[in-house]
């Protein structure tokens, strides 16, 4: 295992996202100096509008011949590119602009002679719906979305590799937590209970590797501080939870006792998910394994949505 970095110059985007929040916070706390890209009238969270080592480029990554003098400025060392434009909509055009501004940004880092870049992938490139997966599982890409992340990964570590700068791939599984839209499953989950609502979920017995925010951010900024040898790794909790256990956990939390039934006939026609992922990887290069077990961070999650709410 490589001993960590100093504090480092670090190029960001997707900074102000649900993972990304999470992201930034533990590289302020690690005391890195940031650079954040951002929309040019997008609401800061308070916790970066306040950051005596977060600088902040107004702009967006259509327009880099436009503000990459400034990163060039910045002389970042690492850069994590997070970003990924019009989720949750999948199709397409959405899939190959964001790969075409990956590639772009990917060339223009290389070109400038950033050091490493690290890029975050989907465990859904896999396109296994069963088992243990490890990094050396075969890809299957089954929609636009996974296509143009398997292209994205395959392209800039070509790129990279021409330019001698270090190529990172991070396949993360069910990331869930604090700032989490409300849309998201374990969201609903949570809101529909608190307020006297049943679940409305199809699939309870659907099984997903579950890994708690602040885990998955802990991850992120250890590949991009600790030089690891390897080029994928997979960020999960390393076993699959079924989604009828969530929803027991939430009603434990709130003192009711009852168990959860779903309105749906299981259907053959239905896939049910059981996978997870192999973490022995990002265990053995970077000493990384997740803090929070599924209770735990369920927990962490409802107390605070019941802070904002």
């Amino acid at each position: 295992m490589e001993v960590s970095k100093s504090k480092m110059k670090i190029f960001v985007t997707g900074g102000t996202g649900f993972i990304g929040q999470h992201v930034i916070k533990q590289l302020v706390k690690d005391k890195h100096t940031l650079l954040l890209l951002c929309l040019e009238n997008e609401e800061l969270p308070y916790s970066i509008k306040t950051s005596k080592t977060v600088q902040i480029l107004r702009n967006d990554l259509s327009n880099i011949d436009i503000w990459k003098k400034e990163v060039e400025h910045f002389k970042p060392q690492t850069t994590i590119h997070m970003a990924w434009e019009g989720i949750p909509n999948y199709d397409y055009k959405t899939s190959m602009r964001n790969l075409i501004y990956g590639l772009n940004l990917i060339t223009m880092l290389a070109e400038m002679g950033c050091k490493c870049v690290l890029c975050t992938g989907s465990c859904w490139e896999y396109g296994q719906k069963s088992g243990r997966l490890n990094e050396d599982s075969e890809v299957k890409p089954s929609n636009a979305f996974t296509a143009a992340k398997n292209s994205l990964h395959l392209m800039g570590r070509e790129i990279a590799k021409e330019n001698d700068m270090k190529f990172i791939w991070t396949r993360l599984f069910y990331v869930y937590g604090p700032e989490q839209k409300g849309h998201s499953l374990i969201p609903h989950i949570i809101n529909a209970i608190r307020y006297g609502n049943t679940p409305d979920i199809k699939t309870p017995h659907s099984r997903n590797d579950f890994v708690y925010v602040e885990d998955v951010a802990n991850a992120i900024s250890m590949l991009t501080t600790k030089d690891p040898k390897g080029e994928i790794y997979n960020i999960g909790l390393g076993h699959s939870t079924a989604v009828a256990d969530i929803i027991n956990m939430v009603y434990r939390y709130y003192g009711l006792n009852k168990k959860y039934v779903s309105a749906y006939e299981i259907s053959t026609d239905i896939v049910q998910t059981d996978f997870w992922a192999d973490i022995t990887r990002i265990k053995k290069d970077v000493g990384w394994e997740p803090k929070f077990n599924v209770e735990k961070g369920i927990e962490k999650t409802i107390e605070y949505y019941k802070k904002i709410t």
